[in-house]
């Protein structure tokens, strides 16, 4: 019976050298075992070293033999039969719908997912991780041996009880899930009889072929076959001695001070690279991915120098483009959707020919938050009937997904394909490379054809009916863990894993992120399975995970040249440098070689003259507004450039669609309730503030919740609270009649012209005030008293009011009576004026906070706005302040560039 023979490849060899040595090895063993080299199978570890194997043959005499991987030598045997109703298939996204059923189905945890969503999300994906690693552990058990097997495990299962006891559940779940699953695509490799076969292993925990690659050397030499073990890794556990070794060059390692410089010395070594590559042929760069936030920083910096990147390591389908639209369309699709939600979808699915009615439609529903109807216009423009249009027409495609409720996963992909059918960017799938992947990661390439809707075999997921909400968080985890990786015909750079580097020709690898916390740590194992029930069925445990990524990192070494950054400090915290350099330089020092050095990062440095950056100081000549509210000349007296932006340029935030009542509508709502009331009050002549009065102002409230189309629902944690809010007004206000004071008029537009005041001329202030009452004194005489609704904390108002001119809004509106009559309000015959913040809110009572000597702060501030008016006219700049809290939350703060100013507040 033949043997597996065993040839040791030397860690010395650079990838150039390997590959022919690699054919060199190859065909003189074929010759000596009399097996023909056509007929024999060359199996690699990972695809990515088909093509510099197969180079090396073409250029070595003779025929060169089947060179595969097991993943191409599987899809060349045909596809895998799918799997039965229920069965795991290594899918994670279907499979991840399957462990939720099935969890679903058990005794006493059919509510769980409703109780707790968080917790039973990550259930699933434990019992799917465990599920994926017994099936990937039990491939490489001989078929006949497999009983025994499943057997063995279920005896190594600990028992669950006490605090573990639902993760031995799940663990014993993940077992007989797995157990019942269909037999492994590889098993069909078993069955195959070349000639001889060959497999090269790279990188291994134990030196030897990967635990598959075990099976099929042992039932070849059962069978007959020769086989030939090629190890590109070192001998016994001295890992490092090996990568020690003298005639092995040592690598280069750069320190550099932070993240940033990191990324900034590893483009820089990059680009050195491509500099000193003279040929045109030369092999690419390897930028080494174990750090992604850098690495993503530093391909950044390559795009902007114009260098071609190829990215190994891609990204997650959900942050491409086309994932997007899909998740936007499945967030507008739902019955609970809102406006915001809408309007991404419609942005993400529409061009350039539909942007006007587009940004009217979202103008509209911003400024009324309707989009339900037709515009409210009593004369509605042809574009806002187009708007109309469009959205009823966009609008019943979403109907193909919101459905009559639940539906099995076929018919959810038919739905989906249905609506993407009719959008106007259907044509764009076939031509977007990412598309074509989404497509294939949600199994549409099944449903249709071209999209039209074809029957689907459910197969694994057959009988699981989903909801739409059920569906998208399918369609998300499928996205998630699906990848997009760009194809770069003549990449400059390569960014790949490490395990994906080895052996591969580059003429650099640069590895940044050599630290402690990114170059050593193993990648986390199955969490429901420790590592002692690991090791008892011969799967990975965490120090053999660690031992294969030590021996991927010392196969980097036989590049030429090879780099590794690592920072010093992590913020405030110091990163050591990774364990593995440290042993490699053990091992250099016990045998007598330089030591490895770490240098600073020999970055390019460069004196550049700054421009100071002063505080902004346009001008309005001949632009400012002819109206001036409260609002907006509050915000000239915080600061004249926001006020510069904001009336003169016209900029503004767009209002948020979807915020909650208690943020947007409650203070309006509470505003209408109590001008319906007084209203009603005034018409009927009731002076009463007893039980039937509050039943009023109830009803009122209920009514204006009506009128303006408020959430009911949204509104209900304020609607709780109603009656003991119209107890307390009722309270205050039978106090405040009591002192003779009357309702007058409420929720009041006042447009005046300062014409008392020349400098004024031409300018309009504009108002509304909420409420005005009246107390008659003795003669004609007759005080008025503004009242401001508010709806936030006294406390507040309070400080504001200690500094009486500091106050605009009062005063605002006390200008507006000084300056021009209002019928029936007019402060002629020695009238007094009396204006009050009334704070709606206190749970205790209402409170009335007097504005004092309202009069006179509102000449002052009629002074002020004469004097400064007709300045700003005539060109005076409107000067960015940059002080007090108004900065903390202005939206113009990076229009003004605050935060870049050079020093002080002067140019």
């Amino acid at each position: 019976m033949p043997s597996t023979d065993l040839i040791r490849l030397p860690l010395a060899l650079t990838p150039a050298e390997f590959w022919p040595a690699l054919a060199r090895d190859v065909h003189v063993w074929l010759h000596e075992q009399s097996r023909p080299a056509r007929d024999a199978v060359l199996l690699l570890p990972f695809v990515e070293l088909v093509q510099p194997a197969r180079q090396a043959f073409a250029a070595s005499p003779g025929w060169q033999p089947r060179i595969e991987t097991v993943q191409t030598l599987c899809a060349s045997a045909g596809p895998q039969p799918p799997a039965g109703p229920g069965e795991c298939g290594l899918d994670p996204a279907l499979d991840r719908l399957l462990a939720a059923d099935l969890l679903r189905r058990q005794a006493g945890l059919d509510g769980w997912q409703r109780r707790d969503p968080w917790a039973f999300d990550a259930a699933v994906s434990a019992l799917v991780d465990a599920t994926h690693a017994l099936l990937r552990g039990v491939a490489a058990v001989a078929p006949a041996a497999r009983p025994a097997w499943w057997q063995q495990a279920r005896e190594a299962l600990p028992a669950s009880h006490g605090a573990s006891a639902m993760a031995g559940l799940l663990a014993q779940a993940a077992l007989e899930w797995a157990a019942m699953s269909p037999p492994p695509a590889s098993d069909r490799l078993l069955a195959l009889r070349p000639s001889a076969w060959l497999v090269l292993s790279a990188g291994n925990a134990a030196a030897l072929a990967d635990p598959w690659h075990s099976l099929l050397l042992a039932q070849s030499a059962a069978q007959g076959i020769a086989s030939l073990h090629l190890c590109a890794d070192a001998a016994g556990d001295l890992l490092f001695d090996a990568a020690a070794a003298p005639d092995l060059a040592a690598p280069e390692v750069w320190l550099c001070a932070d993240a940033e410089q990191e990324a900034v010395a590893a483009a820089s070594a990059v680009l050195q690279a491509l500099t000193d590559a003279k040929s045109p042929g030369q092999p690419p760069v390897a930028l080494i991915a174990e750090d992604r936030l850098l690495v993503r920083r530093t391909r950044a910096l390559l795009e902007r120098a114009g260098v071609a990147v190829a990215d190994e390591s891609g990204w997650s389908l959900d942050t491409t483009r086309a994932g997007a639209r899909i998740m936007a369309l499945l967030r507008a699709a739902h019955p609970a959707a809102g406006d915001d939600a809408r309007l991404d979808w419609l942005k993400g699915d529409l061009g350039p020919a539909d942007a006007r009615w587009l940004q009217r439609l979202e103008r509209r529903w911003r400024r009324a938050g309707d989009s339900a109807g037709p515009a409210r216009n009593a004369e509605p423009s042809e574009l806002d009937l187009l708007a109309d249009q469009q959205w009823a027409v966009h609008k019943a495609r979403l109907q193909a997904l919101v459905g009559r409720g639940p539906r099995s996963l076929s018919g959810w992909q038919a739905a989906l394909c249905e609506c993407l059918a009719s959008s106007p960017q259907a044509k764009t799938w076939a031509s977007d490379a990412a598309g074509r992947e989404v497509w294939q990661a949600l199994r549409l390439d099944t449903v249709s054809a071209g999209l039209g809707v074809e029957a689907q075999d459910e197969g694994a997921a057959s009988g699981i009916s989903l909801s739409l909400d059920g569906f998208s968080r399918w369609v998300d985890a499928a996205l998630v863990d699906g990848f997009f990786r760009p194809r770069a015909a003549q990449a400059q750079v390569v960014i790949t894993p490490m395990a994906r580097a080895m052996l591969r020709p580059f003429s650099r690898v640069v590895l940044p992120g050599a630290d402690e916390r990114h170059l050593g740590p193993p990648a986390p194992g199955p969490t429901l399975l420790g590592d002692g029930l690991l090791r008892q069925l011969g799967l990975p445990d965490a120090a053999q995970r660690g031992q294969r990524l030590a021996r991927c990192f010392v196969q980097l070494l036989r590049q030429p040249g090879t780099l590794l950054i690592r920072r010093h400090a992590e913020g405030d915290e110091p990163l050591a440098p990774s364990p593995w350099i440290a042993r490699l330089g053990l091992a250099r020092r016990r045998r007598g070689l330089a030591p490895l050095v770490e240098r600073a990062a020999p970055l390019v440095r460069r004196s550049v003259t700054t421009t100071r950056v002063h505080p902004p100081t346009p001008s309005a000549a001949g632009a400012l507004p002819a109206q001036l509210s409260a609002s907006a000349l509050q915000v000239l007296r915080a600061c004249p450039y926001r006020f510069y932006a904001r009336s003169v340029l016209g900029l503004a935030q767009p209002e948020e669609l979807e915020t909650d009542p208690g943020k947007r509508d409650y203070g309006s709502w509470l505003h209408a309730a109590l001008h319906q009331f007084h209203e009603q009050r005034l018409r009927d002549g009731d002076t009463t503030c007893d039980d039937s009065a509050a039943a009023r102002l109830m009803a009122a409230a209920q009514d204006a919740a009506a009128e303006q189309g408020l959430d009911t629902a949204a509104l209900l944690p304020f609607q709780a609270g109603l009656r003991a809010f119209a107890r307390r007004y009722l309270a205050w206000l039978s106090t405040h009649e009591a002192q003779g004071w009357r309702y007058a008029a409420g929720e009041l537009a006042i447009e005046q012209r300062p014409d008392g005041l020349p400098t004024l001329q031409g300018l309009r202030l504009a108002g509304r005030i909420d409420r005005i009452d009246r107390q008659p004194e003795a003669g004609a005489a007759t005080s008025v008293l503004l009242l401001d609704y508010k709806t936030g904390a006294a406390g507040g108002l309070q400080q504001q009011l200690k500094r009486p001119l500091e106050d605009t809004q009062l005063a605002f509106y006390a200008a507006q009576l000084l300056v021009g009559d209002v019928p029936g309000l007019s402060l002629a015959d020695g009238a007094t004026l009396q204006a009050a913040y009334l704070a709606l809110d206190e749970r205790q009572a209402i409170v009335e906070l007097p504005h004092a000597e309202v009069a006179a702060s509102a000449q002052a501030l009629l002074d002020g706005l004469a004097d400064e008016w007709p300045r700003m006219a005539a060109g005076e700049p409107l000067r960015a302040l940059g002080e007090g809290q108004v900065c903390d939350f202005c939206e113009m703060r990076g229009l003004c560039r605050r935060d870049h100013w050079s020093s002080g507040l002067s140019p």
